[in-house]
């Protein structure tokens, strides 16, 4: 998580994928245009509502998602197992800390390992 972090000068979305013995994370596009720390609820529910509607969109070979605030140094991660992830990464704050938001970007990760069962 903190190799694709550091490569995110914006928020965003990661699919994490593995074989098994390694888990990788790429960085997606979501639906509605750039993705901010204030859109990131909404626009997890509607991937949610895109997984729910289309379960391919999570194949076995994906682990997870997580979500990245490279301004807040701090990510958040949901497994396919349905644990939940609170991910600090290294450097100085950009932007303010708003942990009001942090629960409902980890609600949506959450929603979306959901959507898939």
């Amino acid at each position: 998580m903190k190799v694709v972090a550091a490569t995110c000068d914006a928020p965003a979305l990661v699919v994490l994928t593995g074989d098994g013995d390694s888990v990788t994370g790429e960085t997606v596009a979501v639906p509605g245009g750039p993705l901010t720390a204030d859109t990131a609820p909404a626009a997890l529910a509607a991937v949610a509502a895109l997984i729910g509607r289309h379960p391919v969109l999570f194949p076995a070979d994906v682990y997870g998602y997580a979500v990245i605030l490279p301004g807040e140094r701090a990510a958040f991660a949901a497994d396919r197992c349905g644990i939940t992830h609170h991910i600090l990464l290294p450097g100085i704050n950009t932007e303010p800390v708003r942990p009001d938001r942090w629960g409902a970007i980890t609600d949506g990760l959450t929603a979306m390992i959901n959507a898939a069962h």
